[in-house]
């Protein structure tokens, strides 16, 4: 794996930029306090303001993970793409996923794999707990299938104390309703 920490803006098109008016994704302008973020894998999604690319970790070139988020604000949005995912998008959770987020310290999920569907695309659901400098933390995450083997997830991750608080709902929302694959 190779990793990259605190980069965001190294090259021109890493850098998060307003969204024009009109220009959200399908279905109009971002809030205030929101800017979408054009990733140069080829996805886009709205982050709340002060938002950057905290880390990139890529693994030969079928898969890579951008971790974003701000200064102060323990929140973050893990997008992860792979090539090598399986055509059951809740046997991804549990066969592949999940056997690796046990290593996680006081990992524990939360209830069952839930199958949904996703912009059109097969998705599945996967919440759990662990914890992360001492703070323990909550995490959703919805993994969809593109086809041909390829997949994202997107993961939200906060505080578990602050998990009901409904700027953290919007925020997740937002990124759920703005997320659009593209360019992989």
């Amino acid at each position: 794996r190779v990793c990259i920490r605190g980069r965001p803006g190294a090259s021109g098109s890493t850098r998060p930029t307003p969204a024009p008016p009109g220009g959200a994704p399908s279905d109009g302008a971002l809030p205030a306090g929101l800017t979408l973020y054009r990733a140069p894998e080829g996805f886009s999604v709205a982050l709340p303001d002060g938002w950057r690319r905290l880390d990139t970790t890529r693994q030969a070139g079928l898969a890579y993970r951008v971790t974003f988020g701000a200064r102060d604000d323990p929140r973050t949005l893990a997008v992860t793409y792979s090539e090598r995912v399986g055509p059951d998008p809740v046997a991804v959770w549990r066969d592949d996923v999940e056997p690796g987020l046990r290593q996680l310290a006081g990992f524990r999920r939360v209830g069952e794999i839930r199958a949904t569907t996703y912009q059109g695309y097969r998705a599945a659901d996967m919440e759990w707990l662990s914890d992360a400098y001492g703070t323990r933390v909550r995490t959703f995450g919805r993994g969809f299938l593109l086809g041909g083997h390829r997949g994202f997830s997107l993961r939200w991750t906060t505080p578990a104390a602050d998990r009901d608080r409904a700027a953290n709902e919007r925020a997740l929302a937002t990124a759920l309703r703005t997320f659009r694959p593209g360019g992989t």
